[in-house]
């Protein structure tokens, strides 16, 4: 989508150099485009889940697979490096000598394994720029779908997902990869116009979908990428400033400490709940976590199995869909991704879970210290809101997820400072 390097001499560029693949140059250019066509394709059938499009699902996953193959020297490296997108596939596919169902067990090993393959082929071969711009395309699509057709449910928008906040979380990477865009001056010209018109309509969806908690976050990444740009940068050009500012930083979070909960004795837990329209269960969620934890106490060692807990034959699974007034069984989950983990491979996928998590939003930050641009900047956001949403949802336990495509990207990519660059 864009020929450009990505702001830097990247190894993540949308046309590498054949001298790291087996291919052909004239092959190697070639397939650069398509590179980017076939990301598109993978993001819009796992991102929106239109029936119609899983076949460009399996399309995508065989020319990535056969791809990650023919650039086996350039995407070795990658592999490598992030390789605990690998753990969960092989805690299912081990799992499966105690699950209930040994096919299942494999089978979502084998999904959760194709879906690392697309990411670390993608953070081989497409820049940063491109992997945005290939989101932005997949959620403009979203974001014009949901303004025709609302489909409001108590109140707030839910738009092509259904659900307000899967759709408040789509249009949140669509605003902060549009942000990224806009405000990287490498970026050309009219893919920053596109940005720039696409973002306010991605604000206002966020607004509509009254999803209180990724405003609270939307606001917080507006600052930290506008002052990124505007501020951050610029004291580059003056010996200190940058310490300084980190300084002044830290004073004021301190003094707004002390005087909310010194002074003013601040009830935080009950204010935040209020504010984001929460009980004290959140929404059963508490219900949902404590039974996890039961689960995991006495399956401590190697859990349930992958695919062990959520059946229609197991009495506890059943027990809570009527608690939550289902009347028959359905499909449904611990609403975060370590406990989900955990209740099917015990403590190990727990702390697994964790590791993932940890690594995930490190390696965007390294990226970031070694090149500190607005497209580095826009993924190490993205890491930390996905890593946010994983304590309610089980991105990380879920095998097909945009949101952990995007994340397992930014993880795995690599961005190298520009010459003559300091590390600050």
């Amino acid at each position: 989508m864009n020929s450009r390097a990505n702001g830097a001499s990247t190894t993540t560029t949308g046309f590498s150099p054949a001298a790291m693949s087996y291919a052909p140059q004239g092959l190697l250019r070639f397939l650069g485009p398509l590179d980017v066509v076939m990301l598109f394709a993978w993001v819009f059938s796992t991102g929106l889940l239109f029936n119609w499009s899983q076949p460009l699902r399996y399309i995508a996953a065989a020319y990535f697979l056969v791809s990650l193959v023919l650039f086996a020297r350039q995407t070795l490296p990658t592999a490598l490096r992030a390789w605990p997108t690998l753990i969960i596939p092989l805690f299912c596919i081990v799992s499966a000598l105690w699950a209930p169902s040994a096919p299942d067990a494999i089978r979502k090993g084998m999904l959760f394994a194709l879906g690392s393959a697309v990411s670390i082929y993608a953070a081989s071969r497409v820049s940063g720029r491109n992997v945005l711009l290939v989101f932005i395309a997949v959620e403009t699509i979203a974001a014009i779908m949901s303004v025709l057709k609302p489909t409001i449910i108590g109140g707030a928008w839910t738009g092509v997902f259904g659900q307000k906040n899967f759709l408040a979380m789509n249009m949140f990477i669509l605003y902060i990869a549009a942000l990224g865009i806009m405000l990287d001056p490498r970026t050309n010209r009219w893919f920053r116009f596109w940005a720039l018109g696409i973002a306010p309509l991605a604000f206002f969806i966020i607004v509509m979908a009254k999803s209180a908690t990724t405003t609270v976050l939307l606001a917080g990444a507006t600052g930290a990428m506008l002052g990124h740009t505007f501020l951050w940068q610029p004291a580059a050009k003056v010996k200190h400033l940058r310490l300084l500012l980190v300084l002044f930083a830290m004073v004021a979070v301190l003094a707004a400490m002390l005087v909310l909960f010194g002074f003013l004795k601040f009830d935080a837990e009950n204010s935040v709940l209020s504010a984001l329209g929460k009980d004290s269960t959140l929404t059963g969620r508490t219900y949902l976590w404590a039974t996890a934890e039961r689960t995991m106490a006495e399956h401590p060692i190697l859990g349930v199995g992958a695919d062990g807990f959520w059946r229609s034959d197991y009495g506890l699974a059943n027990s809570i869909t009527r608690y939550f007034d289902f009347e028959e069984y359905v499909k449904f989950s611990f609403h975060n991704s370590y406990l989900e983990n955990g209740v099917s491979f015990g403590y190990p996928g727990y702390w697994a879970t964790v590791f993932i998590a940890l690594w995930a939003i490190w390696r965007p930050g390294a990226n970031w210290l070694k090149n500190q641009n607005a497209i580095n900047a826009a993924f190490l956001i993205l890491a930390i809101m996905v890593i946010i949403r994983t304590t309610t949802e089980i991105d990380l336990a879920l095998e097909f997820t945009a949101t952990c495509t995007l994340l397992f990207i930014g993880a795995a990519r690599v961005d190298k400072p520009l010459p003559g660059a300091r590390r600050p």
